[in-house]
């Protein structure tokens, strides 16, 4: 008995796909024939709500499943929740292009240079900016050390003249060196400031190579974002203080201002590219997005260079302190409490007035802190 128990269990077993069949069929056949019935708008809204509700009773047939093995207690499915239908923003592209063009002969690899140092290049950026076989196209950012170091190698380059006001002028002049030396069979090699992808128009770029016929290499560099801060003596991050890291850029698509981080006091937010909107940027922090006046910021120029500054004072103070100093870019702006973590008196020569706090040019000289600072500091590297 329990033999042939046994084998109609398993030949009930193989049956219940067959049911499922009849069962998918039963809700095919009417949606058919509907198919050719209706016309075509309502189709599409019957395919919406349609597919909705298959996705409710798969969800409640799953859930009913798993209960057969949670000692008989039956879970409740999740609840089915109207999602409007809407057009996606982005496409998973079909396939991708050669590495090697395939007339021609010639590539390209997108490349970051970190924040400025040479000493921060990756060793797969450096051996690439070295090479006197590769065509450089290089971003106007890119720092005076690293391309001392591509004239010692004697490197064919073209600097970009990226200025604010002309990018897109700019950023089509870059692709039409690009896409010449691609057409000569050589390997172009993209220069970026900091990492490719983070706020430098990489993903743009690679979109545009394909359009060449060819797929970029992408080398990662390191991102000013981190490295900076850090360089200037400022955890992003600190126990007790700061939990979470945010990162914005300073202008949004076609110059728009970008939508404003709302204030956290366990919240550090790291601005790129936002230095000549400064004064317009702490303005709407404090009006807009809730940020205390005396919330400390802090401000790297030319992060990893010999001539690196830190400029250090609140939200109130940091766009006339940016201003007396000149402050250019690239700089990376800190927001947040970490700014004041690791900073001590020492790191501060020059009293700038009370109430607005103080700058040095030379380290080592103690002298009193007052309420919002400037710095200078000496680049660690």
């Amino acid at each position: 008995m329990e033999i042939q128990k046994g084998i109609r269990s398993s030949r009930h077993f193989m049956m219940w796909p067959a049911r499922r069949h009849r069962r998918a069929a039963h809700y095919l056949v009417p949606l058919l024939l509907t198919t050719l019935l209706l016309p075509s708008s309502t189709i599409a809204f019957l395919a919406s709500t349609g597919s909705q509700a298959v996705t409710t009773r798969l969800q409640n047939a799953y859930y009913l499943d798993e209960s057969s093995f949670s000692n008989g207690q039956q879970q409740t499915p999740p609840s089915a929740q109207h999602i409007p239908p809407q057009e996606p923003y982005t496409m998973i592209a079909k396939s991708r292009p050669p590495k090697v063009h395939p007339e021609s002969g010639g590539r390209i690899t997108l490349v970051g240079s970190g924040p400025g140092s040479p000493s921060l290049l990756t060793l797969a950026a450096h051996s690439l900016i070295t090479n006197p076989d590769n065509l450089l196209i290089v971003d106007r950012l890119v720092s005076a050390e690293i391309r001392a170091v591509m004239d010692e190698a004697g490197v064919n380059y073209k600097i970009a003249n990226k200025t604010p006001g002309c990018q897109m002028a700019a950023q089509d002049e870059i692709f039409e060196w690009c896409l010449q030396g691609l057409k000569e069979g050589k390997h172009v090699v993209r220069l970026k400031i900091g990492d490719p992808f983070v706020f430098g128009r990489g993903g743009e770029e690679v979109l545009q190579f394909r359009q060449y016929g060819v797929e970029p290499t992408v080398i990662p560099g390191v991102s000013a974002a981190f490295s900076a801060p850090l360089l200037a003596n400022i955890p992003v991050t600190h126990r007790g203080i700061s939990n979470q890291v945010v990162m914005c850029t300073g202008y949004g698509k076609n110059n728009t201002s970008p939508d404003l981080i709302q204030y956290h006091p366990e919240q550090t937010v790291v601005f790129l590219m936002a230095v000549g909107r400064l004064r317009q940027l702490s303005d709407s922090l404090i009006h807009k997005a809730g940020y205390p006046p005396q919330t400390p910021v802090g401000i790297i120029e030319r992060a990893g260079c010999p001539e690196q500054r830190t400029v250090v004072g609140t939200m109130e103070t940091i766009a006339d302190l940016a201003e007396r100093y000149k402050v250019k870019p690239p700089s990376t702006i800190v927001v947040g409490e970490v700014v004041n973590v690791l900073l001590t008196e020492e790191d501060f020569v020059e009293v700038v007035e009370e109430g607005m706090g103080s700058l040095y040019e030379e380290p080592n000289v103690k002298t009193a802190l007052g309420v919002a600072a400037a710095a200078t500091i000496g680049a660690a590297i």
